[in-house]
């Protein structure tokens, strides 16, 4: 009686697993009946996201001719995308950037003070638009950081050629930016050098533009009051309201310097873009040569460019790596 007791107290215990694995494997299968769930990792999202930016950005250069190097990174993630960003271009006036970086630097190590007066005259007066010329048609005295101020906001070439005999000419911003990592930013003359000799233009990628703005954005190219300083000259910048701001959301802070060459050789425009909802920051280099497009075209070009990268990444959520 008793062994006929153990076996049926065995048998109801192996019953008792039975039933409690086919219900455990009843819960863990799949069924058909359920809502959809999203399994892709963030980090596929952003690739994905980074694939399509960069079909929309080729399908808007592609008609445009000539060469274009464009360069774009998301300043607090490092995520970053290129066409052709290697690829040396003329800055035409983007130089004025690196230089404003040089002396500032040497502000920093005092060699320069941005106090300190510069007698400017007439003689002195540098190819370019009748807006600025007419800053200068009789002597004046201007400190270095409206200069400055001037060779950003304005894009005044008189400006930029003083800066450049205050830092030792052309080839100490070459330096500057050699010691900086920058080694495709070559700035070989100054504006008046360049009128008169066309075939050696201050030349750059967009890749290492694009690595410029960031590094500046993040504080590891100048101390505080000169970054503040150059940013507040950018985000004032009054040319080129049709590239990189042209078609961004209004009120979009913006801090970029443009160039431009002769007739639409040349259409430029590099900048940092604030991004909304604490999304971070873009720095975006498009330098364009020798495009087909005539000139508003070109500019446009950019606008649609910006607009493509900034609806991408606040679309998809920055992965800080």
């Amino acid at each position: 009686m008793l062994r006929r007791n153990r076996s049926l107290v065995l048998a109801f215990g192996v019953l008792v697993v039975t039933i409690a694995g086919l219900a455990c494997n009843r819960e863990a299968a799949p069924t058909n009946s359920g809502s959809v769930v999203d399994s892709a990792s963030p980090a596929s999202r952003t690739e994905a996201a980074d694939a399509e930016l960069m079909q929309v950005l080729r399908r808007l250069c592609e008609n445009a001719g000539g060469d274009i190097g464009v360069a774009i990174v998301h300043i607090g993630t490092g995520r970053s995308l290129e066409i052709d960003g290697a690829k040396k271009l003329p800055l035409y006036s983007v130089f004025k950037l690196p230089l404003a970086v040089t002396v500032l630097k040497d502000v920093e190590e005092q060699r320069l003070k941005l106090d300190q007066k510069v007698r400017v005259t007439p003689a002195d007066v540098a190819p370019g638009s009748q807006f600025n010329t007419d800053l200068w048609q009789k002597p004046v005295e201007k400190s270095v950081a409206e200069l400055v101020e001037l060779a950003i906001v304005r894009s005044d070439n008189t400006s930029s050629d003083k800066l450049l005999e205050l830092v030792g000419g052309p080839a100490s911003v070459t330096n500057r930016m050699r010691s900086l990592g920058f080694t495709n930013i070559d700035i070989i003359s100054t504006v008046r050098e360049f009128s008169a000799h066309r075939d050696k233009p201050n030349t750059g990628t967009a890749s290492d533009l694009a690595r410029l703005l960031t590094r500046l954005q993040k504080g590891e190219l100048l101390q505080p009051a000169q970054l503040n300083l150059l940013l507040g000259f950018m985000v004032k910048a009054k040319i080129g309201e049709h590239r990189l701001r042209g078609n961004l959301p209004p009120g979009t802070e913006v801090a970029d310097k443009t160039g431009t060459g002769d007739a639409g050789a040349t259409t430029n425009d590099v900048g940092i873009i604030t991004l909304p909802e604490n999304k971070g920051h873009l720095a975006m280099a498009v330098l364009i040569t020798g495009s087909k497009l005539p000139a508003e075209a070109q500019e446009k070009l950019i606008a649609d460019l910006a607009r493509a990268a900034y609806d991408s990444y606040t679309a998809t959520p920055a992965r800080i790596q």
